[in-house]
């Protein structure tokens, strides 16, 4: 069932790519939220750890000032905003509707957007919920932890582990919350708890196709982390050349900047609709064993 389940919701991405530009939008604001995540990160860990990098205060008076400059700081944060809400907001109605499309390949992308939309509050509260039991929240916190210096105490140890292993329950019997809030109409608990009598009924189906997304999480996270050292690294080359300041430089590393974040938000669209896919396929598969069984 497992490697069935794999090649068929990969067959269904390369036979319906609508599902992956239902996706798309939001995928860009989800993408500039994670990269900013990953910098600030990842430049915190250079400063405590080797005393480099560049200290993100210093570098927002840059960017302010430039925009300054250009008369642009309205203009961003307007765009901003938009990001925040669009992140926010239109998150959870989207996968309802990747998932409402995969229930009804022969309606269209109105169709799937209009159920997500009737499904907006019970995914944004699962959205919510769930958000402390998500992995990349996890390892931003132990992150965190490291870098303040107190992940060695004794105690913080004990909770770390007692939160990660809820966060391996939760990734593991949670998964098909969403499938059953978007499709059964029901409460966000109420999903909760069919969808861990499911993964019960199918263990090791579940934990299999947790692995499977996880290992495409790490893989796609290196893969973001290289992205972001290009536009990085044409500043660091910029500076030691000494031609920051030419307009033509500038302008380069900027489109270089948001063509990467496209390729990122496409690859990352590509991802997470494969995820949604599998799930749904794997949720229907149960279903259909479970009545076979009775």
């Amino acid at each position: 069932m497992f490697k069935k389940i794999l090649q068929s919701s990969a067959r269904t991405l390369l036979e319906r790519p609508s599902l992956i530009r239902l996706w798309f939008l939001t995928l860009v604001c989800f993408s500039i939220v994670r990269l900013y995540y990953i910098v600030y990160y990842f430049n915190n860990i250079l400063i405590w750890k080797y005393e480099s990098w560049v200290q993100i205060s210093d570098a927002l008076i840059y960017f302010i000032t430039t925009l300054n400059e250009h008369h642009a700081i309205a203009m961003v944060i307007i765009l901003v905003l938009i990001i925040i809400v669009w992140y926010l907001w239109l998150c959870p109605i989207w996968e309802a509707a990747v998932i409402n499309s995969l229930k009804y390949p022969d309606k269209s992308n109105f169709f799937a957007f209009r159920k997500g939309i009737s499904r907006f509050f019970p995914m944004l509260e699962y959205w919510w919920l769930s958000i402390p039991f998500g992995l990349f929240t996890f390892l931003t916190v132990v992150l965190r932890l490291y870098l303040i210096e107190i992940l060695d105490s004794i105690v913080v140890e004990i909770l770390v582990w007692i939160w990660g292993s809820v966060v391996i329950f939760a990734s593991i019997f949670w998964s098909y919350a969403r499938t059953i809030i978007a499709l059964e109409w029901v409460q966000v608990f109420d999903a909760i708890k069919k969808s861990t009598s499911l993964a019960f009924s199918h263990l090791w189906l579940s934990i299999k196709l947790m692995v499977v997304e996880f290992l495409l999480l790490f893989r796609f996270l290196i893969i973001w982390v290289l992205i972001v050292w290009i536009p990085l690294g044409l500043v660091y080359l910029a500076v030691w050349m000494d031609i920051l300041d030419n307009a033509f430089v500038e302008i380069i590393i900027w489109v270089i900047a948001w063509l990467l974040l496209l390729v990122v938000s496409y690859v990352n669209c590509i991802v997470e609709t494969f995820f949604l896919t599998y799930w749904y396929k794997a949720y229907t598969a149960i279903l259909e064993d479970n009545e076979e069984d009775e």
